[in-house]
């Protein structure tokens, strides 16, 4: 397979269809691109007198970007070529799942491979990870740099500390890294506004200067060591000021609206079609950001807004292809382990609610793929959860995992040794639904089996949703309630975390 036919892309149907061209992977490229002893990119360590030839990582962190991918079909038309030949090249998980729908909850659990009712970090007003029992535990950075890896990054990695180094450096672990670069000039500002326009060019946007720079400096040069390299991609996280091009790939008046959307016509809790099975609980999550569906529908448009968020996927995806591109096109490429994430999903107005922070699917299923020679390829719906993206990358690299993890490793899976290693995934959220003062019920927990998702809320009201016959979640099972579905919801809630430890706020941290 020639480097020509990895940088086009590939059409979702391609994907599906799968075949030996896309078993073959990376494998194939590294093989014709660097002979049979690099292409084996094996992980070991160092032989005398020889190059280290443990594999090197390309880590790449999306910023709130949902399942509105081609290669997972969350909405249709929707633009990412660079995802969707990575999704044939590498493994594309169509069941992965975050740990916590909210950035610093999910990437604190995700770089610490600590669940959040482990650390009490479980939404973006708990501590820090550097104020909590975390800070005496390694992130997988620092793993990775006591290893005798060049550990070198550069963006949103951390939830914060990565911005400018006198903005609380210490959230951005400043001793996992060899090498970090803030690039200050590059640094575009932004916050939770829900806003969006079009305004300046693709070449001059942080994403995008931020993936030529680490072309530039580890993908496209030959290493002594290792690396371990790091790229933060912001979008496609508020604010959408994109430039416009990205905007007129997606008419608005050519947009439906999001296929989860069961009612597009009551902006009302109590009179939307798909909020009338919730239970009480559910409905204080809608309420954080109701807000936001009754101003865009009264402002610029729900469409509107799809297209915006739909601009900033197919921006993000842009950035994401300058740096495969620079390390497809590089020395490293036949020894590199790729993997691809986001932290969290994103809601637009399926059951009116908006932004992350629930426990539904669009708000905690992920884009998430990893690929190198020797790993499988293709489409999996093998259930993962970001939690196990330490234990399984310490495993691909040859080194041993720290005993804290909580995440399990799909390092046997990914080489075609080994069935999935899950049969559910958690995920957690933190928030005072009822009032009551007894913030032991504010920590509410999804699980996701194969078939069925179960929301177990802090106060004791549930949800369980058939995602064979009901991928939107429209039908609470538990609404009206049968013995069939009281008896999968029992099975479900055994799976729950037996404890939770409390919220750990700034300058309070969690008794380790």
């Amino acid at each position: 397979m020639g480097l020509n036919r990895m940088i086009r892309g590939v059409t979702r149907r391609e994907i599906l269809a799968g075949g030996a061209a896309a078993a073959a992977g990376f494998g194939a490229v590294s093989a014709a691109a660097a002979g049979p002893a690099s292409a084996a990119g094996t992980a070991g360590g160092k032989a005398a007198g020889a190059k280290d030839k443990r594999p090197n990582v390309l880590f790449v962190a999306i910023d709130d970007m949902n399942d509105w991918t081609g290669w997972q079909g969350g909405y249709p038309g929707v633009k990412t070529p660079n995802l969707d030949r990575l999704a044939r090249l590498a493994t594309g998980f169509t069941r992965a799942y975050t740990p916590a729908a909210a950035c610093n909850a999910a990437r604190a659990a995700i770089l610490f491979g600590v669940e959040p009712f482990n650390s009490g970090i479980y939404r973006n007003a708990s501590a820090d990870w550097s104020d909590t029992a975390l800070a005496k535990k390694r992130s997988i950075v620092r793993w990775f740099r006591d290893q005798g890896y060049e550990t070198v990054g550069t963006g949103k990695t951390f939830h914060t500390g990565w911005r400018k180094p006198s903005l609380v450096p210490e959230h951005n672990d400043p001793d996992a890294w060899t090498q970090f670069e803030y690039l200050p000039q590059l640094f575009e500002g932004g916050g939770d506004e829900l806003t969006w326009r079009g305004e300046g060019v693709t070449a001059d946007k942080e994403d995008v200067g931020r993936a030529e720079w680490l072309v530039e400096n580890v993908l496209a040069k030959t290493h002594d060591k290792p690396f371990f390299a790091a790229l933060g991609v912001r979008k496609p996280h508020l604010p959408w000021i994109l430039p416009q091009e990205w905007f007129d790939k997606y008419p608005v008046d050519s947009l439906v609206y999001p296929l989860g959307a069961l009612d597009t016509e009551h902006s009302a809790i109590s009179m939307n079609e798909d909020d009338r099975d919730l239970p009480q609980a559910a409905r204080a999550f809608i309420r954080q950001h109701v807000e936001d569906h009754r101003k865009i529908l009264n402002g610029r448009g729900w469409k509107s807004a799809i297209q915006a968020y739909l601009a900033a996927v197919s921006f993000a995806d842009h950035a994401i292809g300058v740096a495969l591109d620079g390390l497809l096109a590089g020395p490293n490429a036949s020894n590199t382990i790729v993997c691809v994430w986001s932290d969290h999903g994103w809601q637009l107005g399926e059951k009116l609610a908006w932004r992350k922070f629930t426990l539904w699917e669009r708000a905690t299923r992920v884009p998430l793929l990893i690929g190198g020679a020797g790993l499988r390829s293709g489409l999996s719906d093998a259930l993962i959860s970001t939690i196990d993206l330490y234990p399984t990358l310490t495993e691909l690299c040859g080194g041993e995992a720290p005993d804290h993890l909580d995440g399990v490793s799909f390092a046997a899976y990914l080489k075609g040794e080994a069935k999935e290693p899950r049969d559910h995934v958690l995920s957690t959220w933190c928030l005072d639904v009822d009032g009551d003062g007894d913030p032991s019920n504010d920590r509410h927990f999804a699980v996701r089996s194969r078939t069925h998702r179960l929301i177990a809320y802090g106060n004791g009201d549930r949800e369980l949703y058939d995602h064979r016959t009901d991928p939107w979640e429209w039908r609470n099972l538990l609404f009206k309630g049968d013995a069939a579905s009281a008896s999968s919801a029992s099975d479900l809630e055994r799976r729950l975390p037996k404890s939770s430890v409390p919220e750990a706020r700034a300058g309070q941290g969690v008794e380790d």
